[in-house]
């Protein structure tokens, strides 16, 4: 990998864990509404991403 490929990588680790410290101080109800509009989201990103290929 490259230098640049692992820094990217490193940088998106970093981000995962701030983004798991936060969700650790919601109350259960809104991570599940907060996993919920992620995943939608992460769903439509592929749709589009899907869309622009064909």
């Amino acid at each position: 990998m490259t230098a640049a490929a692992v820094e990217n990588m490193e940088h998106k680790k970093a981000r995962a864990e701030e983004a798991n410290l936060l969700l650790e101080g919601l109350d259960e109800v809104t991570q599940k509404a907060l996993y919920i509009a992620t995943k939608m989201v992460l769903a439509k990103r592929d749709t589009e991403e899907g869309t622009k290929k064909s």
